[in-house]
Formats: structure tokens, sequence, C-alpha cells
């Protein structure tokens, strides 16, 4: 009797062991926020951002599903990769988010409730109906045998729907199915997104002579891809990054693997053809937040104030009296004996100076380029208020094989201080300077260039004769 007791208890857990096998090879492991054990952002200025996001797994059954939340919604699920989860068999991207909308489609055809609050009674009714359609404003149901228009949301009528169906979800996720793993690990995600960037913006204050300036460089981030990143190491990636066709993105992993390629040294670093920058500590961005973060900072940079101004000569008749403001333009070079000598991404730089009561006012701004170290920026901010030049043509000849040109300008400065102002001209056929009142240098061969100095309340001519050939 001993030994049919056991053989039975035996057969029972035989039994029993078979039966919930199929159940913990099916039941599937949700992974969300709570397993996250480590995570890292890297942002591009092209709405583009890179995501590695370490999360505790348990072991993983073969072919058991694996669903991770709390992903962007904005994710490139071609560009996903997981390591550490086993072989990967397939992954999906579930993005069926929960909505009237979606309710109200996933229902058509079935049987729901309705229920409709009476504001005179203060009671409500609730009745089944079936969902034959709806269209965002109006559903059309069937109750006891009749078509009846129902306003969505509105005049007290909800509907009360019995389940969330199959898929769909409160937020995004990953639906991951592998091979299954030996024991538990540290699942690395890693993909790129839509709806992150950041952006470069550098306010500079110029001191009162024009040959000093500080300058401080602010960097602004910006998520838009639904989901909060919580203390997160942050990267900023600077330069023009192309991106693949959308067919081509798995094959092309270059911006993918920037993340696990730098090194913990200090910021800005050279990596690869760009420049990335590191903020020190770990940082909160959430969803719908722009934040701004100080990057870079340098103080008395030498800097130079100079005036320009660029005409077009063609070979032909223009008897148009020009009245004209020359460019203000700021500009230093990006060297360590300057102030700087490190890398300066590109953005907006907006200038400010002092009055005589050492008040900040705002006198222009300009984009400043990806510029690398011992490279020049030039800044042209405005139009000088007190410099004028007047210029018409006072010559146009047709010879045989040319054109004669003649020009005269006339150069006023209004201001108590000497000015010296750079005259460009700009040529677009083979061309030569026949006579000129002032000196001049053959920039290259389309331009042609006078550096005048103008004495403070006074005016000076410039006259000059060209030959332009023809073509």
């Amino acid at each position: 009797m001993y030994k049919h007791l056991i053989s039975g208890l035996n057969g029972s857990l035989i039994c029993a062991l078979l039966i919930n096998a199929p159940l913990t090879l099916a039941t599937p492991l949700t992974v969300d926020l709570e397993k996250q054990q480590d995570l890292s952002i890297t942002l591009y200025n092209q709405n583009l951002g890179l995501v590695r996001d370490v999360r505790s797994l348990p072991r993983i059954n073969q072919g058991q599903t694996l669903y991770i939340r709390d992903v962007s919604h904005q994710i490139m699920s071609q560009t996903l990769q997981v390591e550490n989860a086993g072989k990967i068999l397939e992954q999906n991207l579930n993005n069926n988010l929960i909505s009237v909308p979606a309710l109200l489609q996933a229902y058509t055809g079935k049987k729901i409730q309705l229920a409709r609050f009476n504001s005179v009674s203060g009671s409500e009714t609730i009745k089944d109906a079936w969902l034959l359609s709806a269209n965002g404003q109006f559903a059309l149901v069937e109750h006891q045998g009749k078509i009846e228009t129902i306003p969505v949301n509105q005049q007290g009528w909800r509907f009360i729907f019995p389940a969330i169906p199959e898929g769909m979800q409160a937020r995004p996720s990953l639906e991951i199915r592998s091979e299954g793993t030996s024991k538990a690990s540290d699942a690395v995600l890693t993909y790129l997104t839509q709806g992150l960037s950041w952006q470069m913006d550098y306010a500079l204050v110029l001191n009162s002579k024009g040959d000093r300036l500080n300058l401080d460089g602010l960097a602004t981030l910006n998520n838009q891809t639904g989901v909060d990143f919580r203390n997160s190491k942050v990267l900023l990636m600077a330069g023009q990054v192309n991106q693949p066709p959308e067919q081509l993105i798995r094959r092309h992993k270059t911006a993918m693997v920037m993340a696990d390629s730098i090194s913990e040294s200090g910021t800005p670093e050279a990596f690869q053809d760009y420049q990335l920058y590191r903020l020190p500590q770990r940082a909160n961005l959430l969803n719908g937040q722009t934040k701004q973060v100080s990057l870079i900072s340098a103080e008395k940079v030498k800097a130079d104030k100079s005036y320009h101004y660029q005409m077009q000569v063609y070979p032909s008749l223009d008897r148009q009296l020009y009245d004209q403001k020359p460019d203000i333009r700021i500009s230093f070079t990006n060297t360590e004996s300057q102030g700087l000598g490190f890398a300066l991404p590109a953005g907006n730089a907006r200038v400010f100076s002092p009055d005589s009561e050492g008040n900040r006012h705002f006198i222009g701004s300009a984009r400043i380029r990806n510029t690398s170290k011992s490279q020049k920026v030039e800044l042209p901010i405005g139009k000088a208020f007190d410099l004028t030049i007047k210029r018409q043509q006072s010559l146009f000849k047709k010879n045989y094989d040319s054109f004669q040109t003649g020009h005269e300008l006339e150069l006023i400065n209004s201001s108590d201080q000497v000015k010296q102002i750079s005259i460009t001209a700009n040529f677009h056929q083979d061309w030569k300077i026949t006579d000129s009142s002032h000196s001049y240098t053959r920039v290259n061969a389309s331009q042609n260039r006078w550096i005048i100095d103008l004495p403070a309340d006074s005016s000076t001519q410039l006259n000059f004769k060209t030959e332009i050939k023809k073509l």
C-alpha cells in the first residue's frame, strides 16, 4: 500500500509538472523602469538620440516572451540591438496605445455597454448594445433591434468596455523572444530614437573698446520622446552626422557604436570626425522638457571689431545711386594664445556690450559654425549706424573684347572716432583694375579689396576703374 501511495504521489507530481511546464514557458516577463540598472543618452543636433539602457533580467526560458516597458515612443525599431538576453529570435515594437478611438475601433462589431447620466434626476442608466461603427464624433450602435447614433464623449454619454483588447497598452513596449538564458543577467538595449536633440547658444560680452570678449556657451537639450530619462549619463555629439535611408539603417551601425567607444576622459574629446561633450554629472531629462546646461566658458578672448562693405561689379550699365551701411563684424581666432583653443560646436551667438554706466545691451547676433582649433570665427552682427557709403557708376563703355566701368564711392564717418573700413569688389568675369585712387589688394580671382581709414567726422572719396573681359 505504501508503494502504491508513493507511486500515486509521483504520478501526481509528474502530471503537475507536465501541466505547469507549458504555463511557465508561456508566462511572459515584464521589465519596467524598476529594473533599470544604468542609462546613458547621446544627443545629436538633428532630432536624433542614441539610448543605452541596462535592465536586470531573471533567467529567461526558451521561447518565453519578454516585455520591456518605458522605452521611447519614437524609437527607430530597425536600430534596436539587445545584448545579454540570449539569441534573439523575434523582436517587436508594441505601439498600439490605449485611447478612445483605438478602443472604439477594437470593439467595432462587438458588445459593449452604454451609460448615460441624467442631470435632472441625478441617476445614470446602463444598457447593453452592439457597436457598429464610430467616426470620431458619433457612433452607431444597435440596441433592442434598432440602430441609434450616440455622440462620443458628449451630452452625458459614455462607453463601458469590458476589457482592454489584447496587445493594447498604456505605453509602448518592446516585445522580445529569445532562445533563453541560463541565469539572470543585465541586458543592454541600444537604439536610436527621434525626439531627442540639442543645440548650442553662445552669449558674448564685448568690452567697450571692442578688443576683448567673454564667451559663455549654453547647451539646450530637448526631449520629445514621450518618456522620461532619469539619472542618466548625458553626452552631446557635435557635428553633422548623416542618417542613411530607413531601409539601410541596420547595415550602418557607425552612429550606434559611438557611445560604447568613448573614453572616460574630460570634455570635449575628439571622437572619429566629431566632437563629443560629456556632462560632468548625471541629469534628468523629462519628456517635454527643455534643459540648459553650461558647456563652454572663456574670459578675455582677444577680439577684433571691423567694418565691411561688399559690392558687385557687373559688365553692364547701372544708373542707380546706392546709399548703404557697412556690416559690423566681430572676429576672433580659436587658439590658446587668444584665450580659447578648443572645439566650438555650431550655434547662435548673441553679442552684448556695456554702456558708460556698465549696463549690458544686446548689439547683434550671428551663427557660429562648427569651429575646430586654430580656425577664425567671424560674426556679422549688424549694420554700422555712423558709417555710410554712397556709390554710383561713373563710367560704362563697350570695347571690342571688353567692358570699361568706373565707380565712385563716398565713405562717410559721422562718429567721433577713427574707423577703418574694408571695401570688397566682387567680379564674375576676367577683370583687372586700370585705375584707383587708393591702394588695393587683389584677394583672389574674383575679389579686390581696399582698406581705408576714415578720420572722425569726415568723408573720403574712393574712385576706381576696371576692364572686364567679354565672355
